[in-house]
């Protein structure tokens, strides 16, 4: 039941974020790259996230880190053919979910250690996809 609530609440939020992603692209130039859209909003939840640290702000800690862990969720179709990528995922994930649960029971010093791994999955991720692919072909993007 609970994976039906996250798939149908995923499909919800994919249908909101779509006509953003129409209203964002650039008129008669190319289509921008995909990755820079979530790239975008992530950097956006994770400074509301430091803003929260910053001021001992549980609920705006709680809130941008649950906007995070929804944006995640639709993202992951995006590059579910990365198998690199889907364990650096992982690796977001429970650092995402300690940073919500540190949140919810007002523990800074947590919630704070959270983020510096969250942002540290962040940095590897990043290495494996700019990394060259094993059959020496160009860099992932």
């Amino acid at each position: 039941m609970k994976r039906i609530a996250i798939v149908l609440g995923s499909l919800a939020a994919a249908v909101l974020v779509m006509p953003l992603l129409a209203a964002q692209e650039p008129k008669g130039e190319a289509k921008p790259d995909d990755t820079s859209f979530w790239m975008r909003k992530k950097l956006e939840y994770s400074g509301r996230i430091l803003e929260g640290l910053s001021k001992e702000d549980y609920e705006g800690i709680g809130k941008a880190a649950r906007s995070m862990r929804a944006l995640t969720h639709m993202e992951r179709w995006v590059r579910a053919g990365m198998p690199e990528y889907r364990t650096q995922l992982r690796n977001f994930e429970r650092a995402n979910d300690q940073l919500i649960r540190h949140a919810d029971e007002e523990q800074l010093d947590g919630a704070a250690l959270a983020y510096v791994q969250l942002t540290l999955s962040c940095v590897d991720c990043h290495k494996v996809i700019r990394a060259p692919a094993p059959d020496g072909a160009a860099p992932k993007k």
